[in-house]
């Protein structure tokens, strides 16, 4: 149900960071920009089911999901934070919220409904005619192989370096776990409430040139969850791609010194 890929940490007795990619669907090869945290702690990547490789045995919902990655973190000693991708933020957030982790990180996680609709504006807006007929053959076909192709075609939506769409289109994505779970973006908002509340570290951090979710947008969102909140230059969605060691600081400090 649950892949878990370790990084060993150059420091003894490191702290762990447990690493959610995106999607929903998305693999953890998508955030191993993250790789050279390994500096600092013990990188465990989270992989639902369907992929990177792992089985998919059937829809199980997004509370089923968090019981058991739960669990999972629940059976690790130490020190141990959390990091979430877009949609893997609700993820992260809901494990820091049950009091499982020490400090949250949050990357372009559009909890708002406000975000989600400027996102379908800005798809809409920058779709190119490459992107329409990839998803016209994702809606037709429906698989793993034309789910990455509509990704990846995302271009300056998801990535400042159109480099990283190359890393979707090798991604070892879940069109299943992706048609199963998108729908539990929709209410999220509510998340706000329970973080705001919530004391601990909390980490958003997003691109100022994300063309995807607006940065404005997330910033009020970060502010609804008393998050505080980082906009990482030359980069859009996937930050980790375009700025990697830019990310990998900001999380140290964050984490590490607070």
């Amino acid at each position: 149900m649950i892949k878990l890929t370790r990084v060993a940490s150059s420091v003894v007795n490191a702290p762990k960071l447990f690493v959610l990619s995106g999607g929903p669907g998305l693999s953890s090869l998508t955030m191993r920009g993250l790789d050279l945290l390994n500096r600092s702690f013990e990188i465990i990547y989270v992989d639902f089911q369907g992929t990177n490789d792992s089985s998919y045995l059937g829809k199980k919902s997004f509370v089923e999901q968090v019981s058991l990655l739960s669990e999972a973190i629940k059976n690790e000693s130490g020190l141990k934070y959390i990091l979430g991708h877009s949609f893997g933020g609700f993820f992260a957030s809901d494990i820091f919220l049950q009091g499982g982790v020490a400090g949250l990180v949050c990357i372009s996680t559009p909890f708002s409904r406000a975000s989600l609709t400027a996102a379908n504006d800005n798809y809409e807006t920058h779709k190119t005619p490459a992107l329409a007929e990839a998803e016209l053959d994702w809606s037709q076909n429906q698989d793993d192989a034309s789910f990455a192709k509509w990704l990846s075609e995302y271009g300056v939506l998801y990535f400042k370096n159109l480099e990283g769409r190359t890393i979707l289109l090798n991604d070892k994505v879940s069109s299943a776990f992706f048609r199963d779970n998108r729908t539990d973006v929709l209410d999220k908002e509510v998340m706000l409430e329970s973080l705001e509340k919530k004391n601990g570290i909390k980490v958003f951090i997003c691109g100022k040139d994300d063309k995807l979710l607006p940065p404005n947008i997330l910033k009020n969102d970060a502010h609804l969850g008393k998050f505080d909140f980082y906009e990482i230059e030359h980069a859009s969605h996937f930050v980790t791609v375009d700025q990697p060691e830019e990310v990998a600081r900001l999380i140290e400090t964050k984490l590490l010194r607070s």
